[in-house]
């Protein structure tokens, strides 16, 4: 007995096998499935809905969707064609692809072509963000799919078909029962684990962002000669997880024996034996952009360093500068 999707047959024994096509040339559902879950991928993507379905989902669409609409364009049939004789023309060797090399093939052929075109993009016009890596993968998947359902559709030498047997009233040895199990538990365990690891949140890294530029904003237009009074552009954004106070020291050089506290936007005197010393209050994601405004009294060649001290490291900075001597 049979049907256009599914097939139920009697084996000698009273065993009975249902057979249920989910996919075959003209019924493209696994392609069209396969695209679906792409564009809710972009979808959940672009409107900001993050969480573990849409980790499992991009996982999916990253990694396998593109090159299973690729792999399905390639070989529309059961068999690959391998070679082709020129003396003979039907001469030909062929081999029948299985439904796991399929599977290997588009994680594969996936891996090759999320990487070739996201090195394109990064070095191209519109850079690597979330919306060209979505829009990349989605419009991949579009075109493939299309050649693919063209292609199934038209093979008719050994057409493609995917489908799912059960069996009823088949016994089985305890051993298989064991093997049956185990392979269920581990499952169970592999799916309640990825779930529990993808629900916490992600172990932020407690880090500050430090730099200084010169009066214009540009590290460009650091003084490097100094006549009276000059000033940097000390640059701070917090990326701790909790509010934090923060020291900052200018000093010349590192030879200093004592800080003496400063006020940032009053001006301030360099000696080599006394370190200018701030507080700096930052909340988790707080920048602060501070005019430091000094004078070097003494001649010469100088290193000035700044010094930014938190709870989890010492970040330094230094600029060499030079001061003519008075006339």
């Amino acid at each position: 007995m049979g049907s256009g999707r599914s097939q139920i047959k009697i084996l000698s024994g009273g065993v009975i096998i249902k057979n249920i096509v989910f996919a075959g040339p003209t019924r493209p559902s696994d392609l069209i499935l396969n695209l679906i879950v792409v564009c809710v991928a972009v979808f959940m993507s672009l409107a900001g809905l993050y969480g573990i379905i849409l980790d499992i989902i991009a996982f999916y669409a990253v990694f396998f969707a593109t090159g299973y609409a690729l792999v399905s364009a390639l070989f529309p049939g059961n068999t690959a064609l391998l070679s082709q004789s020129f003396t003979l023309p039907r001469s030909e060797k062929t081999h029948e692809i299985t439904m796991l090399e399929r599977i290997a093939l588009s994680v594969a052929l996936s891996a090759v072509i999320v990487g070739i075109t996201g090195t394109l993009l990064s070095r191209g016009l519109f850079g690597i963000t979330t919306i060209t890596a979505a829009f990349e993968i989605l419009i991949f998947t579009v075109i493939f799919t299309v050649i693919a359902i063209s292609r199934r559709i038209s093979w008719a030498r050994d057409p493609f078909v995917l489908n799912f047997k059960f069996g009823t009233g088949k016994r089985y040895t305890a051993a298989e029962r064991s093997i049956m199990v185990l392979v269920v538990a581990a499952l169970v365990v592999f799916v309640a684990v990825s779930a529990s690891t993808l629900a916490k949140e992600p172990q932020k890294e407690n880090f500050v962002e430090f730099s200084i530029n010169g009066p214009s904003g540009t590290v460009e237009s650091l003084p490097s000669t100094v006549v009276g009074v000059s000033n940097v552009i000390v640059n701070v954004k917090s990326h701790l997880s909790e509010e934090e106070n923060l020291t900052l020291i200018v000093s010349d050089g590192l030879g200093y024996s004592q800080t003496v506290y400063f006020t940032p936007g009053s001006v301030i005197s360099l000696d080599p034996s006394i370190g200018r010393s701030t507080m700096l209050t930052l909340a988790e994601g707080e920048e602060l952009s501070l005019n430091i405004y000094f004078s070097v009294p003494a001649p010469g060649s100088h290193t000035i360093y700044f010094t930014l001290i938190s709870s989890e490291e010492t970040l330094q900075l230094w600029m060499p500068i030079y001061v003519p001597p008075t006339e």
